[in-house]
């Protein structure tokens, strides 16, 4: 198991203490593709979900 090192919680797999990591460290590597958003994210399921805003306004 791997343990968090600013409050010792404990994950079975290295990738989500790294995405928990981010809650601590204010670290946002996702980032929003679209041009002249400037939006990041630090899970990547949320900027997935956040892109579809900017589909949904092309398809109006």
């Amino acid at each position: 198991r791997y343990q968090c090192q600013y409050c010792s919680k404990r994950f079975s797999r290295p990738s989500s203490l790294r995405i928990h990591t981010y809650s601590h460290t204010g670290e946002r590597p996702f980032k929003c593709s679209e041009e002249g958003c400037g939006r990041q994210f630090s899970v990547q399921s949320n900027m997935r979900r956040h892109l579809r805003v900017h589909r949904m306004g092309r398809m109006r």
